[in-house]
């Protein structure tokens, strides 16, 4: 069944394409402050302390919502080709 993002709070998806189920799409976690990493996700890469990048299947956008650790979440968005 397709995740409606409309339904997810701490998701920022403004300009992001529409993922489609069973994908893996690349995010920013920001952790609330003083929170660990859920241990359930592997950074990408390490931003700063409390965000970090990941790459996740789709499904597990709605876990992340769930968690009080996750302060907010963002799809990653393509930049533009620069010719």
């Amino acid at each position: 069944m397709p995740i409606d993002l409309r339904s997810l709070k701490k998701l920022d998806f403004s300009a992001a394409p529409a993922p489609v189920s069973g994908e893996r799409v690349v995010v920013l976690v920001k952790l609330c402050e003083g929170a660990e990493r859920p241990d359930y996700i592997a950074a990408r890469a390490d931003i700063s302390p409390g965000l970090f990048s990941a790459e996740i299947p789709i499904d597990k956008l709605q876990q992340l919502e769930a968690d009080p650790a996750v302060e907010s979440v963002e799809l990653s968005r393509r930049l533009p080709n620069i010719s």
